[in-house]
């Protein structure tokens, strides 16, 4: 999936994280290697998502990295 193609959906990464009982941002920023401040703009759609952050919240959250983008 290229960058290109990806349509962001902010909210898809909150609700991701609270249905894998990750309670807040920043357990799942350890969990992921992210900032936690990344962790933040993107659940509130202030910033774009990138095809390896996909990857890296979706493994953290036991999801396909599909279900946090739209192609």
């Amino acid at each position: 999936m290229s960058e290109e193609q990806a349509v962001y959906r902010g909210w898809k990464i909150r609700e991701a994280r609270l249905r894998a009982a990750i309670g807040t941002q920043k357990e799942l920023a350890l969990r992921t290697g992210l900032a936690p401040n990344i962790i933040s703009d993107l659940e509130r759609g202030r910033r774009n998502v990138s095809p390896a952050w996909a990857m890296r919240i979706a493994e953290a959250v036991g999801v396909k990295p599909d279900d946090l983008l739209k192609g």
